[in-house]
């Protein structure tokens, strides 16, 4: 064998030694979720979480095309649930939401909704949204599935245009009596 082949050999052996020993210390335990609540608190988010939001979605959503029957129930649930606080095209006691599916991530849109409360006081993007809204979104007791179901209608309504107050989802929906929340 030459002394080259020889060099190769080892060298691949040496590589392949480092990056066996290298995955085996990033293969630690788990993250629990008192432990992600603590570094929550610290401010300590990750790179994913800063994009994506904080809450029980922790990986990258899968998307289809908008499913026209979940974007219609996704609707329903914004008028009942979301319109109270929310037009697509205006702020009313928080912010409008036509675009929001171009403005954010999926993963982002849903830990809003399954988390706002955390949202507007870990993450930084949700505490300036209620420093500047004045309040904290409320949470609606909505499933992954009824997310899933509104995240179909906002991005079935990002491209189109917008409309007068009147043709708002949820128009004449009041919005909620203030609240001493938003600290």
């Amino acid at each position: 064998m030459t002394l080259g082949r020889t060099l190769s050999k080892v060298l691949l052996a040496a590589c392949l030694l480092i990056g066996s020993l290298w995955m085996s210390g990033c293969s630690s335990t788990p993250e629990t979720d008192a432990e992600r609540q603590a570094r929550w608190q610290q401010g300590n988010l990750t790179s994913w979480e800063i994009q994506h939001g904080i809450g029980p979605v922790v990986e990258d959503i899968k998307l289809a095309a908008v499913d026209n029957a979940l974007a219609e129930r996704g609707k329903a649930i914004f008028v009942q649930k979301c319109a109270t606080c929310h037009y697509l095209d205006m702020k009313k006691t928080g912010p409008p939401l036509r675009d929001v599916a171009k403005r954010r991530s999926p993963e982002y849109v849903m830990n809003q909704i399954l988390n706002p409360e955390q949202m507007g006081k870990m993450h930084p993007d949700g505490r300036q949204l209620v420093a500047q809204y004045a309040q904290f979104m409320t949470i609606q007791g909505i499933t992954r599935d009824n997310a899933l179901e509104l995240l179909d209608f906002l991005r079935s309504e990002a491209g189109n245009p917008a409309v007068p107050m009147e043709q708002q989802p949820g128009f004449g929906t009041p919005p909620p009596p203030p609240t001493a929340d938003a600290k």
